[in-house]
Protein backbone atom coordinates (compact mmCIF):
# COMPACT_ATOMS: atom_id res chain seq x y z
CA UNK A 1 0.00 0.00 0.00
CA UNK A 2 0.77 3.44 -0.02
CA UNK A 3 0.10 6.42 2.01
CA UNK A 4 -2.50 9.61 0.47
CA UNK A 5 -1.48 12.51 2.88
CA UNK A 6 -4.08 14.39 4.50
CA UNK A 7 -4.98 17.68 3.08
CA UNK A 8 -7.11 19.17 0.47
CA UNK A 9 -7.67 18.32 -3.65
CA UNK A 10 -9.25 19.45 -6.42
CA UNK A 11 -11.59 16.57 -7.05
CA UNK A 12 -14.86 15.92 -9.38
CA UNK A 13 -15.83 17.58 -12.67
CA UNK A 14 -18.18 19.06 -15.07
CA UNK A 15 -21.16 16.30 -16.16
CA UNK A 16 -23.56 14.26 -14.31
CA UNK A 17 -21.25 11.68 -14.51
CA UNK A 18 -18.34 12.81 -11.89
CA UNK A 19 -18.95 14.37 -8.09
CA UNK A 20 -20.02 18.07 -8.22
CA UNK A 21 -16.71 19.77 -9.35
CA UNK A 22 -14.43 20.66 -9.45
CA UNK A 23 -14.58 21.41 -5.66
CA UNK A 24 -11.47 21.29 -2.96
CA UNK A 25 -12.05 18.82 -0.57
CA UNK A 26 -10.53 17.91 3.05
CA UNK A 27 -9.51 14.47 2.81
CA UNK A 28 -8.15 12.56 5.84
CA UNK A 29 -4.85 10.41 5.51
CA UNK A 30 -5.05 6.73 4.33
CA UNK A 31 -3.48 3.93 2.42
CA UNK A 32 -4.26 2.38 -0.99
CA UNK A 33 -3.14 -0.56 -2.88
CA UNK A 34 -0.36 0.13 -5.07
CA UNK A 35 -2.10 -2.18 -7.98
CA UNK A 36 -5.10 -3.82 -8.34
CA UNK A 37 -6.14 -7.13 -6.62
CA UNK A 38 -4.85 -9.75 -8.51
CA UNK A 39 -6.17 -12.83 -9.47
CA UNK A 40 -3.43 -14.78 -7.23
CA UNK A 41 -4.55 -12.20 -4.15
CA UNK A 42 -8.27 -13.47 -4.34
CA UNK A 43 -6.97 -16.77 -4.64
CA UNK A 44 -5.31 -16.86 -1.54
CA UNK A 45 -8.95 -15.19 -0.01
CA UNK A 46 -10.65 -17.55 -1.68
CA UNK A 47 -8.67 -20.75 -0.14
CA UNK A 48 -8.79 -19.32 3.16
CA UNK A 49 -12.70 -18.77 3.38
CA UNK A 50 -14.50 -20.51 1.11
CA UNK A 51 -15.57 -17.67 -0.36
CA UNK A 52 -17.16 -17.80 -4.03
CA UNK A 53 -14.28 -18.00 -6.55
CA UNK A 54 -14.73 -15.06 -9.29
CA UNK A 55 -16.96 -15.90 -12.41
CA UNK A 56 -14.13 -15.94 -14.69
CA UNK A 57 -12.04 -18.46 -12.50
CA UNK A 58 -11.98 -21.05 -15.25
CA UNK A 59 -11.62 -18.88 -18.14
CA UNK A 60 -7.75 -18.58 -19.24
CA UNK A 61 -7.89 -15.30 -20.75
CA UNK A 62 -8.90 -13.97 -17.21
CA UNK A 63 -7.83 -16.00 -14.79
CA UNK A 64 -3.46 -15.75 -14.92
CA UNK A 65 -2.28 -14.62 -11.17
CA UNK A 66 -1.00 -11.76 -12.25
CA UNK A 67 -3.89 -10.63 -13.73
CA UNK A 68 -6.63 -7.93 -12.11
CA UNK A 69 -9.35 -10.06 -10.52
CA UNK A 70 -12.74 -9.61 -12.34
CA UNK A 71 -15.91 -11.07 -12.46
CA UNK A 72 -16.89 -10.08 -8.74
CA UNK A 73 -19.32 -8.29 -7.54
CA UNK A 74 -19.50 -5.23 -4.79
CA UNK A 75 -20.24 -7.30 -1.88
CA UNK A 76 -17.12 -9.87 -2.90
CA UNK A 77 -15.01 -7.26 -3.04
CA UNK A 78 -16.29 -6.30 0.38
CA UNK A 79 -15.65 -9.37 2.12
CA UNK A 80 -11.98 -9.71 0.40
CA UNK A 81 -11.30 -5.98 1.55
CA UNK A 82 -12.45 -6.80 4.70
CA UNK A 83 -10.46 -9.88 5.47
CA UNK A 84 -6.95 -8.64 4.30
CA UNK A 85 -7.91 -5.70 7.21
CA UNK A 86 -8.82 -3.22 4.45
CA UNK A 87 -11.78 -1.93 3.13
CA UNK A 88 -12.71 -0.51 -0.59
CA UNK A 89 -12.02 3.35 -1.11
CA UNK A 90 -14.51 5.99 -0.81
CA UNK A 91 -14.46 7.77 -4.14
CA UNK A 92 -13.24 11.11 -2.59
CA UNK A 93 -10.09 8.61 -1.94
CA UNK A 94 -9.98 7.09 -4.87
CA UNK A 95 -10.01 10.27 -6.53
CA UNK A 96 -7.43 11.81 -4.67
CA UNK A 97 -5.31 9.08 -5.14
CA UNK A 98 -5.85 9.01 -8.37
CA UNK A 99 -5.46 12.30 -9.59
CA UNK A 100 -3.14 14.13 -6.51
CA UNK A 101 -4.45 17.23 -5.41
CA UNK A 102 -4.36 19.91 -8.38
CA UNK A 103 -7.24 19.21 -10.31
CA UNK A 104 -4.92 17.43 -13.27
CA UNK A 105 -7.44 15.24 -15.43
CA UNK A 106 -5.19 12.16 -15.88
CA UNK A 107 -2.36 10.43 -12.88
CA UNK A 108 0.02 11.55 -14.74
CA UNK A 109 -1.38 15.18 -15.33
CA UNK A 110 -3.22 16.63 -18.48
CA UNK A 111 -1.64 15.29 -21.24
CA UNK A 112 -3.81 12.68 -23.13
CA UNK A 113 -3.23 8.85 -22.52
CA UNK A 114 -1.70 7.72 -25.20
CA UNK A 115 -0.22 4.16 -24.30
CA UNK A 116 0.40 5.49 -20.86
CA UNK A 117 -2.46 3.91 -19.95
CA UNK A 118 -4.04 -0.23 -20.93
CA UNK A 119 -7.01 1.57 -22.94
CA UNK A 120 -8.23 -0.89 -25.91
CA UNK A 121 -7.27 -4.61 -25.47
CA UNK A 122 -8.87 -7.92 -25.11
CA UNK A 123 -8.36 -8.86 -21.77
CA UNK A 124 -6.60 -7.40 -18.98
CA UNK A 125 -3.29 -6.86 -18.30
CA UNK A 126 -1.29 -7.62 -15.33
CA UNK A 127 -1.69 -5.27 -12.47
CA UNK A 128 1.72 -4.04 -12.80
CA UNK A 129 2.26 -3.81 -16.99
CA UNK A 130 2.05 0.22 -17.36
CA UNK A 131 4.56 1.96 -14.77
CA UNK A 132 3.40 5.50 -17.00
CA UNK A 133 -0.04 5.09 -15.72
CA UNK A 134 1.07 6.23 -12.34
CA UNK A 135 -0.18 8.63 -9.94
CA UNK A 136 1.16 11.56 -7.64
CA UNK A 137 1.70 8.65 -5.47
CA UNK A 138 2.39 5.95 -7.08
CA UNK A 139 -0.52 4.64 -7.69
CA UNK A 140 -0.38 2.59 -10.77
CA UNK A 141 -3.20 1.42 -13.30
CA UNK A 142 -6.22 3.88 -12.19
CA UNK A 143 -6.53 4.99 -15.60
CA UNK A 144 -6.83 2.12 -17.37
CA UNK A 145 -6.94 -1.68 -17.21
CA UNK A 146 -9.87 -2.44 -15.00
CA UNK A 147 -12.72 -0.49 -13.96
CA UNK A 148 -12.74 -0.18 -10.12
CA UNK A 149 -15.54 -0.67 -7.36
CA UNK A 150 -15.74 2.17 -4.55
CA UNK A 151 -17.65 2.26 -1.22
CA UNK A 152 -20.12 4.44 -1.81
CA UNK A 153 -23.23 3.20 -3.56
CA UNK A 154 -27.15 5.21 -3.32
CA UNK A 155 -30.51 3.78 -4.72
CA UNK A 156 -30.65 3.18 -7.98
CA UNK A 157 -31.56 5.74 -10.45
CA UNK A 158 -31.98 5.42 -14.43
CA UNK A 159 -29.45 3.57 -16.39
CA UNK A 160 -25.99 5.02 -16.95
CA UNK A 161 -26.73 5.97 -20.65
CA UNK A 162 -29.08 8.86 -19.30
CA UNK A 163 -32.68 8.66 -19.23
CA UNK A 164 -35.75 8.85 -16.31
CA UNK A 165 -34.52 9.26 -13.23
CA UNK A 166 -36.84 6.22 -11.26
CA UNK A 167 -35.79 4.28 -8.05
CA UNK A 168 -35.64 1.03 -9.08
CA UNK A 169 -37.42 -1.62 -6.82
CA UNK A 170 -38.17 -5.35 -6.49
CA UNK A 171 -40.74 -6.47 -4.40
CA UNK A 172 -40.48 -4.04 -1.47
CA UNK A 173 -37.20 -3.48 -1.74
CA UNK A 174 -34.96 -0.79 -2.90
CA UNK A 175 -32.20 -1.92 -5.12
CA UNK A 176 -28.91 -0.07 -4.55
CA UNK A 177 -26.13 1.06 -7.26
CA UNK A 178 -22.35 1.33 -6.51
CA UNK A 179 -19.95 3.92 -7.93
CA UNK A 180 -17.33 2.73 -10.20
CA UNK A 181 -13.98 4.97 -11.07
CA UNK A 182 -11.19 4.19 -13.76
CA UNK A 183 -11.17 3.26 -17.17
CA UNK A 184 -10.39 -0.26 -18.84
CA UNK A 185 -9.35 -2.34 -21.78
CA UNK A 186 -12.95 -2.09 -23.38
CA UNK A 187 -14.08 1.96 -22.19
CA UNK A 188 -14.53 4.83 -24.31
CA UNK A 189 -11.96 7.52 -24.18
CA UNK A 190 -13.78 10.32 -21.99
CA UNK A 191 -14.13 7.14 -19.43
CA UNK A 192 -10.56 7.60 -18.50
CA UNK A 193 -10.73 11.26 -16.96
CA UNK A 194 -9.99 10.74 -12.93
CA UNK A 195 -13.38 12.47 -12.07
CA UNK A 196 -15.64 10.10 -14.18
CA UNK A 197 -17.69 7.73 -12.28
CA UNK A 198 -19.53 4.91 -13.65
CA UNK A 199 -22.59 3.00 -11.64
CA UNK A 200 -23.92 -0.47 -11.67
CA UNK A 201 -25.71 -2.89 -9.35
CA UNK A 202 -24.05 -4.17 -6.65
CA UNK A 203 -24.56 -8.13 -7.69
CA UNK A 204 -23.26 -7.11 -11.39
CA UNK A 205 -20.14 -9.20 -12.55
CA UNK A 206 -18.10 -8.07 -15.85
CA UNK A 207 -14.67 -8.89 -17.56
CA UNK A 208 -13.67 -5.00 -16.91
CA UNK A 209 -14.34 -4.69 -13.48
CA UNK A 210 -12.04 -5.05 -10.34
CA UNK A 211 -10.85 -3.35 -7.66
CA UNK A 212 -8.35 -2.84 -4.72
CA UNK A 213 -8.35 -1.57 -1.13
CA UNK A 214 -7.99 0.94 1.46
CA UNK A 215 -7.06 1.34 5.40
Amino acid sequence: MVLVPAGPAVLGGVGHASMAGPATHDVAAFRIDRTEVSNAEYGRFVAATGHAEPVFSDDPEFNAPEQPVTGVTWDDARAYCQWAGKRLPSEVEWEKAARGTDGREYPWGDEEPGSRAYLAGEVPEPVDARPGDVSPYGVLGMAGNVSEWVDDSRVAFGVCEGGPVIAQSVGSELTFRAYIKGNNWSGLPHMTKAHHRLWDYTDTVAEFIGFRCAQ
